[in-house]
């Protein structure tokens, strides 16, 4: 199964190509003999998009207790004369 493919040829048979990124796997678009993009699935892209944790899902899901990293002094603050 063809998987690289010379961007003019990519071009002329776009419908081919989108068909085996859809369900054969990432098809390589070169250029001048580089490599040049990638054509994936969108089953493909959305699994590699997946949303990552927020800085606070990821600190409530610590298993250790993080209350004791932070303490705060609880005295009122002193007065001052203006």
């Amino acid at each position: 199964m063809k998987d690289t493919w010379q961007l003019q040829e990519a071009k002329g048979q776009f419908c081919a190509v989108a068909e085996k990124a859809a369900g054969g796997g990432p098809q390589l678009v070169t250029k001048h003999g580089r490599p040049f993009v990638f054509i994936v699935g969108a089953k493909t892209w959305q699994k590699s998009r997946k949303r990552s944790k927020s800085l606070l899902e990821v600190l409530q899901s610590c298993p250790e207790d993080l209350t004791k990293l932070v303490t705060r002094d609880r005295d009122y603050p002193r007065d001052i004369e203006l």
